[in-house]
């Protein structure tokens, strides 16, 4: 019984947190903010009139306890508390008061207070506030008032709880040490700080600032308005104390270096920052300002290159993060408050709003917001996530199931959209603010499928966050579809052993068994190697079978090429030769789409390369007959530092004026990876825990996609794209552009006739032209440009057959010439 006892009370001293701490605001001129609806109420009764430091705390059932300016605290009937004057803060501190509870108590809270930078006397302080008091309207103990910490310390004061959620660490900065104060059970421990110099905080040289931990703890941002570029965040251990490992925040705007608010995402992952173009503030002034949005989480340069959320005219102000998962943004002198919807989506979905919240009349927004320690909005937002399984005995989906990997999953609602593809164990997940927004799987043939449900609603905060929705997928009919693609692993470069892979990938529902077969030109190139051991139906070709292919279910096939030398005599291989391989898929039913059986790849020879390049698997050109079907890419990476990668991101940038971004498909690669989509556009291929070597023989990788470009690119247009790769926090490697033409096969001078056709495709016996006019002739070349066949028409017809049964197997380009054109098709000879 002692135990079980011991246990209960070591229990009742953690820290139990909720964003209820946060349920009232009062600030500026009498303003206020009710967060008990949404969107929150603005209040009037608020006697608080500060310029810059509040804070308000209410009780952990949302119930308002008391607020301050860090000189007065007011109860919750809107009186001056019990003995709540003349404490020891300043209204114009950034930070003038924080209040965090009395972990042995159940009605006292520490209310920390502190100067401004313009007064030597006041310094770090605290006082306890007993709830108890004045019939439970609370008061401060008389003989725990201005309990002096540190006489040297102004502006800046911040707390987050500690690793054992057992106390907090309570941090202020002196440049350029950074002190942390525990702050246990009953006591604050005022004698002996834990103190870090971090020479880069040099570059703050004046105090007046914002000084926040991230609400997980684990980050502290630091900011001066008056020095350039004023911005420092750091790594801080909430087990030790110690703060370490720091940035300097940047952007390519000197007119815009001065720094005063700041804030976290909610998921402590995106940092966004007040820059202005002055550095005065508590005036009813305006000028320009902006707000800049950092991704901790991005690349190695995402300290300086942020994304500019918000341009607008106002002052200096706030940044503060509501119990709604919300931010908002202080307009001095304004009856309005700006909000940032969505903190937590990179970009543009952020949503910045100038006008976000009326103020009631009669108040209005100074410089400052309360400040409660973060700590309270630690995930303050929406999550929405789930599973696809596929029924594959049609008894209803369970554990046993196979997953459905790298589908598309579309979040909208009235002004919002956000991307995301499930993993490889069929896992998908979302983050969202409050409102009502739609699920919707979106794989890339839909009427193969059909989902239970076909989407679902959801209605934030009226449904419980984390909010879960698997989806079970079930076949509709039996439909076979195999996909082939070449993939190269290696450039190809003269006399060297080059690698490739044969991918294929069961797009269909059915089980589907088959052969796949690659051509290559056996002049160029001898085989060295193939795992698994493929077998040669001709000299120039290699096969393998395909054996019980499970829906997504995608099987590799690799193969070693030795490739000629320049110096050869027979059949010399250069730089800048074409090397074409195909391969071709050939199930044992009717395949739905037989476009994508065949792939031919063109390969540019080349002398020397950079391992970390972008390739478009269709070639430099694509008729205009293709434009609107998919275009496969492969970037490839190699990590040449002198020590493993842990983590890889691989970011591509898609152009939505080239290419949709909501038909693009994750083809695998060489290590697992999870996709995620950001700002809409931005692409990101993210291999965490890689631990990719340095040594030459295991030090590379690749990622493969496919997406289609847009139906209205034309004749004569290009598009282009290219990779960053970022091996953990370095700087970026980027890619080569790799840009591709839309341009007609026809021979220069010569008109077109795109409703020109072959068919079959691959063939053996014989191919049939069509076309909407009369066919004049029809000619075929061999790889090296031989004629080997010319046949004239007469007559008027627009259907016309060629034997070709004596041809090898092989790759061949079929000229045909109509009455309206001429249009070239590469033939596929088995």
């Amino acid at each position: 019984m002692r135990k079980l006892i011991l246990l209960g009370f070591v229990m009742s001293c953690l820290l139990s947190y909720s964003q209820e701490e946060g349920n009232f605001w009062y600030f500026g001129q009498n303003a206020g903010l009710d967060f008990s609806t949404t969107p929150p109420t603005p209040l009037s009764n608020g006697q608080i009139n500060t310029l810059e430091g509040c804070t308000a705390i209410s009780d952990n059932l949302g119930n308002l306890l008391f607020y301050s300016d860090g000189v007065t605290v007011w109860n919750r009937n809107h009186s001056i508390m019990l003995n709540g004057t003349g404490l020891a803060g300043s209204p114009t501190s950034v930070h003038s008061s924080i209040a965090v509870k009395d972990l042995s108590s159940t009605s006292k809270w520490y209310l920390f207070t502190i100067g401004d930078d313009f007064t030597t006397n006041t310094g770090l302080s605290y006082s306890v506030i007993d709830m108890s008091l004045d019939s439970g309207l609370g008061g401060i103990m008389p003989s725990q008032k201005n309990i002096l910490i540190n006489a040297n310390f102004h502006e800046k004061l911040a707390i987050t709880k500690n690793a054992t959620n057992d106390g907090y660490w309570l941090l202020t900065f002196d440049q350029p040490n950074y002190y942390a104060y525990r702050v246990g059970q009953g006591s604050v421990d005022s004698t002996t700080p834990v103190i870090s110099n971090v020479p880069i905080s040099s570059v703050l040289q004046t105090i007046r600032g914002v000084l926040k931990f991230s609400p997980d703890g684990t980050k502290v941002i630091n900011t001066s308005v008056r020095d350039s570029f004023g911005a420092i965040l750091s790594v801080f251990d909430t087990q030790t104390g110690i703060v370490s490992t720091s940035y300097s925040l940047t952007h390519n705007d000197n007119a815009y270096s001065l720094f005063h608010g700041a804030e976290f995402s909610p998921d402590s992952n995106l940092v966004y920052l007040n820059a202005n173009s002055q550095n005065f503030g508590n005036a009813c002034l305006s000028y320009n300002r902006r707000i800049y949005q950092y991704d901790v989480s991005g690349g190695s340069t995402w300290n300086s290159t942020p994304f500019l959320l918000a341009n607008s005219l106002g002052t200096r102000g706030a940044l503060q993060l509501g119990r709604d998962g919300k931010i908002y943004i202080s307009r001095n002198c304004q009856p309005w408050l700006a909000v940032i919807n969505n903190p937590t989506i990179p970009g543009s979905g952020a949503n910045y709003v100038f006008d976000g919240i009326a103020l009631t009349p009669n108040t209005e927004s100074k410089e400052g917001l309360p400040y409660t320690g973060s700590t309270y909005y630690y995930n303050s937002f929406n999550e929405i996530s789930g599973h696809l399984t596929i029924d594959t005995d049609q008894n209803g989906c369970n554990n046993t199931d196979p997953k459905y990997p790298s589908i598309f999953l579309n979040l909208n609602s009235t002004n919002y959209n956000s991307f995301t593809f499930s993993d490889n164990n069929g896992k998908f997940r979302f983050v969202s603010p409050n409102g009502q927004f739609t699920v919707t799987p979106n794989p890339e043939n839909p009427t193969y499928w059909n989902f239970s449900p076909p989407n679902v609603i959801v209605d934030f905060p009226t449904q419980t966050s984390p909010f879960t929705q698997d989806f079970c997928v079930t076949a509709n009919g039996s439909i076979e579809d195999l996909e082939v693609i070449v993939v190269p692993l290696e450039q190809a470069r003269p006399g060297f052993d080059t690698d490739y892979k044969v991918v294929v990938k069961n797009k269909g529902n059915v089980t589907t068994s088959g052969t796949v077969t690659l051509d290559f030109e056996e002049d160029f190139m001898n085989l060295l190697s193939s795992t698994p051991i493929a077998t040669t139906p001709a000299t120039n070709q290699l096969s393998w079978s395909v054996s019980n292919l499970q829906p997504f279910q995608m099987e590799e096939y690799e193969f070693t090429m030795t490739l000629n030398t320049p110096t050869q005599t027979t059949n010399p291989l250069n730089g800048n030769d074409i090397l074409t391989f195909t391969g071709t898929v050939t199930g044992t039913g009717t395949d739905a789409m037989p476009a994508d059986n065949t792939m031919v790849f063109d390969q540019t020879v080349v002398n020397s390369y950079d391992p970390n390049d972008k390739t478009c698997l269709e070639g430099k050109t694509m008729d205009p007959s293709d434009v609107g079907e998919y275009v496969h890419y492969m970037i490839r990476f190699e990590n040449t530092g002198t020590a493993s990668a842990v983590n890889i991101v691989v970011k591509d940038e898609i152009d939505l004026a080239q290419f949709d971004i909501t038909t693009l498909i994750p083809l695998g690669g060489s290590h697992d990876y999870y996709t995620r989509v950001r700002d809409n556009n931005v692409v990101e291929f993210i291999h965490e825990d890689i631990n990719l070597d340095f040594n030459d023989a295991t030090n590379d990788g690749y990622v493969l996609f496919k997406i289609k470009t847009l139906n209205t690119l034309v004749a004569g247009d290009t598009f282009d794209n290219t990779a960053d790769i970022f091996f953990d926090f370095n700087a970026p490697i980027v890619t080569n552009t790799e840009t591709v033409s839309i341009m007609s096969t026809a021979s220069v001078g010569e008109a077109t006739d795109s409703s020109i056709s072959i068919y079959p495709n691959p063939a053996n016996n014989f191919i049939n032209a069509t076309a909407n006019n009369a066919i004049e002739s029809i000619s075929i070349t061999d790889m090296n440009g031989r004629m080997i066949t010319a046949t004239q028409f007469t007559g008027a017809s627009n259907e016309q057959r060629v034997e070709i049964g004596e041809l090898s197997s092989g790759i061949y380009f079929v000229t045909i010439k109509s009455n309206a054109g001429q249009k070239i098709e590469k033939l596929l000879v088995e």
